[in-house]
């Protein structure tokens, strides 16, 4: 190549460098399967050559904009629970000072949009109707962070579990395609081997010795966290939820869970584990209001490697309680998961 050509194609490409540095943007709506904007639903967008994640959380007219380089993208919206579903939308291409207008419908979720069935639109009405108490963080006489009180997760997207083993994932591929149908919480059994991740409020009742949770629409519900210096049982019975001991270290509870049997999920959407599973969750109370929560799940058998989740939660308004829950007193959930 002659250095005219050179030239030429050096040209060429730093316009292909500068078109693709343009600003572009997805915009649009999120609507539900009624046509009624869906607010507060975060939207993500994965460029599929980096990898680099972007969001945006939609308006209370359900509408989004997300500034994106060019490029191709997957979009999700990933909806908790439960009266909205999922969407995911993959090679979508964005051009170099595009803003592509891209709309989304949400299907109906599990409860077929029953909006009183749904936690996260629950919590959010409760936020809405007091503010979350301001503070220092209370102790108990021993000096420690008092855990107590009534605490509802704020909703952030969930960190995903790492890349699963090649048997896991065919599982976690089944349960998808088959919309969950044989999810336990729909036939009463625990929903989740960690309930402290799902959005329903939970209570800490906390003594020097014992801290006793109470998760409201969960079965068994209650869930014992021993204090007193005991380690796991040497021939642990495998259970749903596991046997948990905690310890202090410093201001941050920490609580060590083994023992899981392998037939709970680790999501809605399936997310399998084995009887390897172990948990470590750390728990801090930096204000009065709020506790934070850092869980990191092990599962060498399902999973590729350590899998770390963080929430945050806010206490409770006053007068709030956790309610009972009888799930085999008019269960029709189970109709409901019918598969495809």
């Amino acid at each position: 190549m002659g250095l005219r050509g050179a030239a030429v194609g050096g040209m060429l490409a730093w316009f292909a460098v500068v078109a693709l540095a343009q600003p572009a943007a997805l915009i649009g709506t999120i609507r539900d399967p009624d046509g009624a904007a869906v607010k507060e639903a975060v939207i993500q967008a994965k460029n599929a050559g980096t990898g680099a994640v972007a969001r945006a959380t939609s308006t209370a007219k359900g509408e989004y904009t997300l500034p994106l380089p060019a490029g191709t993208y997957e979009l999700s919206v990933m909806m908790p629970c439960c009266q909205y579903g999922s969407f995911t939308e993959a090679n979508l291409v964005v051009q170099a000072g595009e803003a592509r207008r891209f709309d989304i419908h949400l299907p109906w979720g599990a409860n077929l949009g029953a909006q009183g069935d749904d936690p996260v639109l629950l919590l959010n009405e409760f936020r809405e109707r007091a503010a979350v108490p301001t503070g220092p963080t209370p102790r108990t006489r021993e000096g420690k962070p008092d855990l107590s009180g009534i605490w509802i997760n704020v909703y952030n997207p969930d960190t995903p579990p790492p890349p699963l083993q090649p048997w896991a994932a065919e599982v976690f591929r089944q349960r998808v395609e088959t919309n969950s149908k044989d999810y336990p919480g729909a036939y009463c059994l625990p929903a989740n081997a960690s309930p402290i991740t799902r959005a329903f409020p939970y209570k800490f009742v906390q003594t020097p010795a014992l801290i006793v949770a109470l998760h409201e629409s969960d079965t068994p519900g209650v869930r014992q966290i021993f204090l007193d210096g005991r380690g796991h049982p040497m021939d642990m019975n495998p259970t749903w939820e596991g046997h948990s001991v905690g310890r202090w270290e410093g201001d941050t509870l920490v609580i060590d869970t083994a023992g899981y049997n392998d037939r709970s999920w680790l999501s809605l959407s399936g997310i399998p584990h084995t009887e390897k599973l172990h948990t470590v969750e750390r728990i801090r109370r930096p204000d009065y209001g709020h506790i934070e929560v850092e869980i990191t799940m092990d599962d060498s058998e399902a999973f590729t490697g350590p899998w770390k989740r963080t929430f945050t939660a806010t206490l409770a308004p006053p007068g709030e309680e956790i309610g009972e829950f009888i799930c085999n007193e008019n269960n029709t959930d189970v109709g409901h998961y019918r598969g495809k």
